[in-house]
């Protein structure tokens, strides 16, 4: 289990995890090879990954855990590592 105050770095893919009534994504999450989800806190740094959807990144925040169990990171810093998923996957 993840501490409250713990600031790692994950790695993952960003998703679109939230849609407005136009049908414009409002909200993104983290996806790990290890197939957890990480929403996104649509706030500061936050806001600036709806600009990378699909790009593999890299993320350091802060983790909490909400008592319906899903986890949620507030992000610090990120980085993004390589190419979106769509273009990879033109390309073989």
């Amino acid at each position: 289990m993840t501490s409250k105050r713990s600031k790692p770095t994950i790695e993952g893919i960003i998703i679109p995890s939230d849609w407005d009534k136009e049908g414009n994504i409002k909200g993104v999450s983290l996806h790990t090879s290890d197939e957890i989800e990480y929403r996104v806190e649509p706030n500061g740094v936050g806001k600036e990954l709806l600009a990378h959807i699909h790009h593999k990144v890299k993320i350091t925040g802060k983790i909490r855990e909400r008592l319906d169990g899903r986890l949620y990171i507030s992000i610090r810093s990120y980085l993004t590592v390589g190419e979106p998923l769509e273009e990879i996957a033109v390309q073989t």
